[in-house]
């Protein structure tokens, strides 16, 4: 090697998720990466704490992918919405599920919790934490949650909705990391790339 002579060395990341908000906010982070989407059973009994069930799976999802692909960065995310009343809101199943969960937002409030993992097998290092955002809901009625309804932004969502979409003008204020409702804890995801020096 000669004199003065730099080694520059690739680090490459991995987003172990399908999700086309993570995709998107990463792309703002102005990173560059490789989506490799993670199958895992991501069931639980919901008798855990919500931030040890969205760290947890987060983890594994990370985890899943990084067998595979060793020497990459491998970031895992997971995303759980609570009521006020304590009730953990998935995806909902059906319409009837979807409305049951808006009504319990319904002038009050849910807290959106993010579990973010970045795990590098060849290195054996795993960081893990979590994010949570509140959201409080102005009064809404019920023709306007049936309104809602009657459109596919409920699918597929956990709480029934995004902040982005339709329901997100029922918001009236938001305590916290409004990326991480979004799909991605912006905030902990520069922590950790700040750790581990990343760059690419």
């Amino acid at each position: 090697m000669t004199k003065g002579t730099q080694i520059v060395i690739i680090m490459k990341l991995i987003l172990a998720s399908k999700s086309p908000q993570r995709k998107r906010i990463l792309e703002d982070m102005n990173l560059n990466f490789e989506v490799i989407p993670a199958h895992i059973d991501e069931h639980h009994d919901g008798h855990e704490a919500p931030e040890m069930i969205v760290k947890s799976i987060a983890l594994r999802k990370a985890q899943e992918i990084a067998k595979t692909h060793p020497k990459s960065w491998v970031i895992g995310c997971d995303t759980i919405v609570v009521s006020s009343d304590g009730k953990i809101c998935l995806k909902p199943e059906n319409k009837e599920d979807a409305r049951d969960t808006l009504n319990r937002f319904n002038n009050a409030y849910c807290d959106v919790f993010s579990g973010l993992a970045l795990v590098n097998e060849s290195k054996k290092k795993e960081l893990v934490g979590f994010e949570v955002t509140r959201l409080f809901f102005r009064k809404v009625t019920d023709e306007e949650i049936e309104n809602y309804l009657e459109l596919d932004e409920w699918k597929e969502s956990s709480g029934a909705m995004t902040i982005e979409g339709t329901a997100g003008e029922w918001i009236i204020k938001t305590e916290g990391d409004y990326w991480n409702v979004v799909g991605l804890p912006v905030g902990l995801m520069k922590k950790f790339m700040t750790s581990i020096n990343f760059s690419n």
